[in-house]
């Protein structure tokens, strides 16, 4: 049931660096980001999938300092808007369609029993110049993806990143009841 995997979904920050994400998975993840809806059809994004770690370091390199632990991720994801395809660009109307897109593969991700967390604090232009990639492509999320670390793995994390990968620390304000978003019910 759709609704099972959403509660599952969770932003995770420890991931255990030995165990690979396959390819097979990283497609069905992307299949799933690709059959978003968005505006007119347009499917505005593309995907820069950086495995290696010569790769993955020249994301983080642009990455904010507090995103450090993003490394330990098997795969980092990036999500580009495709201008020369996007809805009313001069609007950023196409940033509700990289959402959609975002949250398919979100929910594929946990699906296929990985872990991910979506990072938006970058600098876009270090991370274009950094990965070559041309001005139509813009840069709008990063997602770390791997198998949740446990047991000693998270304890080696905790005493190399500290308290940023609890879980706890990161939840602010929790789930809302559904009273507490429904402003009008007419």
């Amino acid at each position: 049931m759709v609704l099972d995997v959403i509660k599952k979904r969770a932003s995770v920050r420890a991931y255990d660096k030995s165990k690979k994400v396959s390819k097979e998975q990283i497609k069905e993840i992307l299949k799933a980001a690709s059959l978003a809806p968005s505006a007119r059809n347009t499917q505005p994004w593309k995907f820069y999938i950086a495995e290696s770690e010569g790769e993955k370091s020249k994301i983080m390199r642009a990455m904010s300092e507090h995103n450090a632990w993003a490394s330990e991720a098997s795969i980092l994801i990036v999500i580009l808007a495709d201008l020369r395809n996007a809805y009313r660009v001069d609007e950023k109307k196409y940033y509700v369609d990289i959402g959609l897109c975002l949250e398919n593969l979100l929910l594929e991700i946990t699906n296929q029993r990985l872990a991910a967390c979506p990072c938006a604090a970058f600098d876009r232009e270090k991370l274009s110049k950094l990965l070559d990639l041309p001005a139509y492509l813009e840069p709008v999320v990063v997602v770390p993806i791997g198998y949740e670390a446990k047991g000693s793995v998270l304890a080696g994390l905790r005493e190399k990143y500290g308290k940023v990968i609890e879980r706890s620390e990161h939840k602010i304000g929790g789930t809302k009841d559904l009273k507490e978003l429904i402003v009008g019910w007419r």
